[in-house]
């Protein structure tokens, strides 16, 4: 057994292979963004952000006043960055006419989404000079001996980290799942890759090379002949597979057998952003059409058709096996793929003396778009730093953060992977795995001798569905269908002339540079699919697309039939399946908890719930009266629990003994959410997320790392803003089910409009709920109608909501760990409950928990956690508090969350009617305020009074009601930018915050 100081020179031995290896990896982006940089200097534009400094292509054209003497006055054909531009180089034709280049395309500020390019956001530099630079600079060649140089210093250190790495996804899914099949499993794979290793691995045993041991295979993974350059594939001696994916939240998987696989497949890319994670692990030119070649993303496609149904021809077509060392292999096969990329994305100037330059727009579109999708450097991933391990998404990682920004936290995930080896609460997972299967061994070594489990059982869900039933749940597209239904609405309308062909093009009809064959008489619109020699029937109105598509056949006779599409059969599909057909099995019920007497009872909430109890209600906030009997009854109900609920509050904040905080963990600035996530937890079973409501950052914290939440074992989401009055039962239905209830849907709605959460729709209070939901984690409300109302005539404190919502918040959370089980929880509040605020103690101090306070940060600006300075709140009285928790999360904005989220900036929240008064003067005055949680425009009248008129929304468009302004009623707009644009055009005076 190795000693602790061993460990620990270990440590730092790897830690000192990681730092120099980290900094020398090529970039490819970074190498561009550098020299694009340079070339601003060179023509006084420093002060620009490369990635924001936009090469765009137009087809017209006007004389102008402008740098290059014309403007464009359309959205451009062609939109690159200036890195993007680096790397792609300028094609053949603006080679040979140099001097035109200035008419048609230039340099700005703007990208593809606008549609006004003159003097206001072009860039003063020249593109002919441009390109002068790139033949002199020759970025290609400047890459490859980058490349070479990494490769020749560094490859003995990348195959140590890489099975590092290796060695501490074992040690993850050990902790996370001990005992488990997949954790037994991991472990005789470790075993039979590593060699002779005991726990902690040691750094000679992570330099020692081993062939694998006998009774395991080790095989790549291909899609159509397509070879993924980083996943393994290992086979078990029961014929179950454990893939290792880098990179990616659930590194290892274990599959029974190959069905499983390709239905994990399906499960890995039946979405836009999970296919482009998923293809990131294939060479770039895998994503292109060659020739015949229909490439990697239409492969996919066609796996869909068949449902699960693994006859060889798509999921390891290849099925290549691996021989020697495991992580020698991952090295080169590395090595091999940063190669081909570059050789793929760069254009070098031999390429274009020779005209090689073959339309890298054909393969990938005119925004460059895939290209993106895969230009995180791929050699990280092998070593730690994939995208999952440095809390990027795909879509974060290609448009969001500036490459500077991106690779911030690399080196700190790379030395998180080393760290996790030498883990203790990680080893002693690992130590009660090996020590439940392997009890008369000496070390885990040793495991690969013993006769491995049963496979992994399928999870099914309650009752069995009909075949009908799970067809149902398939797109229309996928249905099975009768043999002479398939081709339905497949028809062409071409009228077929001469003969067919011969050879390769037996019995097809080639017309006008398209592909056709005849079935039935009938005309129908193929392509051939190289990858596996087959033809498929293609949608006439979209020939280049697989969405749509019929595998053919040739019969005997030399006649074409489609080929059946499988039925899913009925019974209990397995999770996989279910996962896939979007099926949720109906979760049993939580006991539930026993009513306080802060809430309405059962039988009054139904006559509640027909009145509006709010503090915009004036009758109960003592403004007005009503002479509704029911109504008053209600009001005095409501202000007797209110008011119990206030005092009693009160009495246990200035009375009760908080429980000891927990050990605030002491993270690197760069820590990654993994590493974030997992050292909370290491020292507290709860964790308070305190958030602005409208901010992005804390929503996507949570979406985007529910995964690795469940990993930690977490089992609850507490949240502000629903009731266990008058939510928690539609709440505790969605638990279970996966479906909304229209009210509740209507409610979240409309707390994500109120708000003003993403406008994008994607970081929202729903979406938060659906990923939990699908995760798993139960959603319980922390709050009641009388601790969120907060109707009062005058209201007994400046606190007063803060100590009403935090005691009830800790009487729910109490009373749910008693009755349903304590486990690990999380919440998401407002920042003033998550830590004391004002000497009212937060969720934090009250439970035991640790306190993130999360901001978003505008795009360019860093990002990163430490402990929480706290920052002033100026209230509308001018008066200051200080909101601060335990840690502070800055999380950078993409650039089109920063577009959006700027809008807030035209929003005063914090602004009185008194204020208004003094600021909107004169006639035609605006503003755009808040009130009650709702955007409204506010203009002082011919009349010369304020009118508050609301800004209602459609889906992501904002947009006004006043048929007295026709030239504004209804106009739609994503931006209030754009609206206050149109109502300043028209005469009015827009009145900034300052």
């Amino acid at each position: 057994m190795t000693t602790p100081e061993q460990q620990h020179a270990d440590q730092q031995q790897l830690r000192a292979l990681a730092e120099p290896l980290v900094g020398a990896c090529p970039d490819m982006r970074q190498m561009a963004r550098e020299t694009a940089q340079t070339i601003l200097n060179k023509y006084d534009q420093g002060t620009l952000d490369p990635d924001h400094v936009y090469f765009n292509r137009f087809t017209r054209a006007v004389s102008a006043a402008t740098y290059s003497g014309w403007a464009h006055y359309e959205r451009p054909t062609q939109s690159l960055t200036l890195p993007q531009l680096v790397m792609q180089r300028f094609d053949v034709n603006d080679q040979d006419s140099a001097d035109l280049l200035s008419d048609y395309t230039g340099f700005y500020k703007d990208g593809p989404n606008n549609d006004v390019f003159d003097a206001s956001n072009e860039i003063p530099i020249a593109p002919g000079k441009v390109l002068e630079d790139f033949w002199a600079i020759d970025f290609s060649n400047v890459f490859q001996q980058r490349l070479e140089a990494f490769w020749s210093q560094h490859a003995d250190d990348f195959r140590v980290l890489a099975k590092t790495n290796f060695m501490a996804k074992v040690m993850e899914v050990c902790a996370d799942n001990p005992g488990s099949e997949l954790a037994k499993s991991s472990l005789r794979a470790a075993a039979a890759l590593g060699g002779e290793i005991t726990w902690p691995v040691t750094l000679e045993q992570l330099r020692r090379s081993s062939p694998l041991h006998e009774g395991y295979a080790l095989r790549t993974l291909d899609i159509g002949g397509y070879v993924a350059s980083d996943i393994l594939r290992i086979v078990m001696a029961d014929g179950a597979e454990l893939v290792y994916m880098p990179g990616e939240v659930e590194a290892l998987q274990l599959f029974a057998n190959r069905d499983e696989l390709y239905w994990w497949v399906l499960n890995q890319t039946n979405e836009r952003a999970n296919r482009a994670r998923f293809m990131s692990h294939f060479a770039m030119s895998c994503h292109a059409e060659h020739g015949s070649n229909v490439g990697l993303n239409h492969q996919i496609d066609l796996m869909f058709y068949h449902w699960g149904r693994d006859n060889g021809q798509y999921l390891n077509q290849l099925d290549q096996k691996i021989q020697g060392d495991a992580f020698a292999h991952m090295r080169d096969a590395t090595r091999q793929r940063m190669q081909d990329d570059a050789h793929f994305a760069l254009r070098s100037n031999s390429d274009l003396r020779k005209q090689l330059w073959i339309g890298y727009l054909k393969a990938f579109g005119q925004v460059f778009g895939p290209m993106a999708a895969v230009d995180w450097p791929v050699a990280l991933a092998v070593v730690g730093a994939g995208l999952a391990d440095t809390g990027l998404n795909i879509d974060q990682a290609v448009t969001g953060h500036t490459t500077a920004q991106r690779k911030a936290g690399v080196l700190g995930a790379v030395f998180a992977a080393i760290d996790t080896l030498f883990n203790a609460t990680l080893l002693a997972g690992v130590e009660g795995t090996v020590g439940e299967e392997f009890a008369e061994t000496g070390s885990a070594s040793e495991a690969a001798e013993v006769e491995p489990g049963e496979a992994p059982t399928e999870s099914e869900p309650q009752t069995p569905l009909s075949s009908s039933e799970l067809e149902a749940r398939l797109p229309e597209a996928f249905r099975s269908k009768p043999q002479d239904q398939l081709l339905t609405s497949f028809e062409s309308n071409e009228i077929l002339s001469g003969e067919p062909g011969s050879g390769a093009l037996e019995g097809v009809y080639t017309q006008q540079g398209q592909f056709y064959v005849l079935i039935d008489d009938l005309p129908y619109q193929v392509r051939y699919v190289g990858e596996s020699a087959s033809w498929v029937v293609v949608d006439p109105e979209s020939p280049f697309s697989f969405s749509r598509h019929v595998p053919l056949q040739r019969t005997a006779e030399g006649t074409w039939k489609p080929i059946a599409r499988t039925g899913l059969k009925g019974g209990k599909p397995p999770k996989l399946v279910q996962k896939l057909l979007g099926l949720t099995p109906t979760r049993p019920a939580v006991q539930p908890l026993e009513l306080t007497p802060y809430e309405v009872p059962t039988a009054r909430r139904a006559i509640f719930s027909k009145y509006d109890i709010s503090s915009e209600n004036r009758v109960i906030t003592g403004d007005h009266f009503t002479f509704d009997q029911e109504a008053n009854q209600v009001y005095e109900e409501y202000g007797a629990i209110r008011d119990r609920l206030a005092a009693d509050a009160e009495a246990f904040i200035r009375s009760s003994t908080l429980p000891e905080r927990p050990r605030i963990p002491d993270l690197p600035s760069q820590a990654s959410p993994k590493q974030i996530i997992r050292s909370i937890y290491e020292n507290s079973e709860g964790l308070v997320i305190g958030e602005p409501h409208s901010a992005l950052g804390s929503k996507r914290f949570l979406i985007d790392n529910m995964a690795e939440l469940k990993k930690q074992n977490v089992k609850v989401l507490y949240m502000e803003h629903y009731t266990t009055d008058f939510q928690q039962a539609d709440l505790d239905e969605f638990n279970r089910t996966g479906t909304l209830s229209a009210e509740l849907k209507r409610y979240i709605k409309a707390q994500d409009f109120g708000h003003v959460t993403d406008r994008a729709g994607q970081y929202t209070f729903e979406n938060v709920m659906l990923k939990a939901q699908q995760h798993g984690i139960r959603i319980q409300a922390i709050d009641c109608l009388a601790s969120y109302a907060q109707a009062w005539a005058r209201a007994p404190a400046a606190t007063v909501r803060q100590q009403m919502m935090n005691f009830f918040a800790h009487l729910i959370i109490d009373a749910d760990q008693l009755v349903r089980g304590k486990s690990r929880w999380i919440a998401l509040v407002g920042n003033t409950h998550a830590n004391t605020y004002e000497g009212v103690p937060g969720l934090g101090e009250m439970q035991k928990a640790i306190g993130l306070r999360v901001v978003d940060v505008d795009f360019g600006q860093p990002g990163g956690i430490g402990a929480d300075p706290g920052f002033p709140y100026i209230h509308k009285d001018a008066s200051t508090s200080r909101i601060k928790s335990d840690l502070l999360l800055r999380a950078p904005l993409t650039v089109a969350e920063a577009r959006t989220s700027s809008l807030d900036e035209l929003l005063q929240s914090a602004i009185s009617e008194d204020q208004l008064e003094q600021r909107l003067t004169a006639t035609g005055d605006f503003m755009f305020i808040t009130k009650g949680n709702k955007p409204t425009l506010v203009h002082r009248s011919r009349s010369g009074q304020l009118v508050f008129t609301p800004i209602l929304q459609d889906n992501h468009f904002f947009y006004i009601d006043n048929s007295r302004w026709p030239w504004a009623h209804q106009y739609r707009t994503p931006e209030l930018k754009r609206l206050r644009d149109v109502l300043e055009r028209n005469g009015m005076h827009y009145k900034p915050a300052n």
